[in-house]
């Protein structure tokens, strides 16, 4: 797939309503549901749209906020895949998740449902969720989304409040018969740039060497969010000795998100929109908007990036360098490589000034 003229995956906020708390929310969710909230009439014509704009249509991962603060979320997901994509959930772990609704998903067509967990103990889950019970009912669901035939997908945030709980939350994902685990680098926005510290560049670094130990002997997919350093480490590492010719999924290149009211960003951690698609066409946005070609440049990225002689599978998190310099093509701050063209590392905005911890590495 091209990524330049279509993206492989879409998030998609139908909502930023729920019922949780979480300190490193990048929506800042809300109780009550926002009175612009695109209707099901919109969201079905701009999937009619995408239908026929994208040769391979990409895949819709309906998150918030929680989904299921809207009644109409079944017409939604019948309208996508009436259309034919394929439809994951990313649901929030409250009562109105039940096995029951799962079921009704599995009906229905939904191809995989991401539930989170950020911690090995309902302690560490539990508080950085904001609610109470919240690590409890996650298992039960998970058994619930498996046992359905649905895929599931577990997505774990690591930051300095849950990176020490790393290693024995990848042994529960074993445990749990996922089909994917995906790893979110937390990123300083939203309610995260004050209630949750991000990683310093060495303990990310020790992480994602552990992730991709991991990854190798792993019988699922595992990969990492707001770290594409990822592939930088696997392509050194050899652990995988194609994947330098692969470009990561990331910021722009590949995934776009459309918020709750239209807004179209390069990602929902990347807080910069290039259009709206109740104005402009969804594919004319992820083609042509500079934002977008811009972060599909390497060569327009700046610092240590520009001169990577791995920011083609990399490029670094855009999103990250929004956030701490807001400059959206910035260096990463929190990757420590130094190319080999640097003697010394230039300057560079840390990430966070305390030390973190490195979690599963010591």
């Amino acid at each position: 797939m091209d990524v330049t003229t279509q993206p492989h995956l879409v998030g998609w906020e139908l909502t930023r309503a729920c019922q949780l708390r979480c300190r490193h929310c990048r929506a800042q969710a809300i109780t009550e549901r926002h009175g612009d909230e695109l209707s099901l009439e919109q969201i079905a014509g701009v999937l009619d749209h995408m239908a026929a704009a994208f040769s391979h249509p990409p895949i819709l991962i309906f998150t918030g906020g929680d989904p299921l603060e809207r009644p109409d979320l079944p017409d939604i997901i019948a309208a996508a895949r009436e259309r034919g994509f394929l439809v994951a959930l990313a649901p929030s772990a409250t009562p109105k998740l039940t096995p029951q609704v799962v079921r009704e998903w599995a009906a229905i067509g939904v191809h995989a449902i991401s539930l989170s967990l950020d911690g090995a103990t309902a302690q560490v889950h539990d508080r950085f969720r904001g609610v109470r019970g919240t690590f409890d009912r996650t298992l039960a669901l998970a058994h619930a989304v498996v046992e359905s035939g649905v895929n599931l997908q577990i997505n774990t945030s690591v930051c300095m409040q849950t990176v020490r709980d790393l290693a024995p939350i990848g042994d529960m994902v074993e445990e749990l018969g996922v089909s994917s685990w995906e790893v979110f680098f937390v990123v300083p926005t939203g309610r995260a740039r004050t209630a949750a510290w991000p990683l310093g560049p060495e303990s990310q670094e020790l992480a994602l060497h552990w992730l991709v130990g991991y990854r190798r002997r792993a019988a699922f997919r595992v990969t990492a969010v707001g770290a594409p350093q990822l592939w930088r480490i696997v392509h050194q590492t050899r652990a995988d000795g194609d994947a330098h010719r692969r470009p990561a999924i990331r910021d722009g290149q590949g995934f776009a998100f459309i918020d709750h009211v239209g807004n179209v960003f390069p990602s929902g951690y990347l807080p910069l929109a290039a259009g709206n698609v109740l104005e402009t066409d969804f594919a004319g946005i992820y083609r042509e908007a500079p934002l977008f070609q811009a972060l599909r440049d390497p060569e327009k990225l700046r610092g240590k990036c520009h001169i990577c002689p791995f920011r083609f599978v990399c490029g670094g998190s855009r999103a990250r360098a929004y956030a701490v310099t807001g400059d959206p093509l910035a260096q990463d701050p929190a990757c420590p490589y130094i190319p080999p063209p640097l003697e010394t590392p230039p300057p560079s905005p840390a990430v966070d000034a305390a030390p973190a911890p490195v979690g599963p590495l010591g």
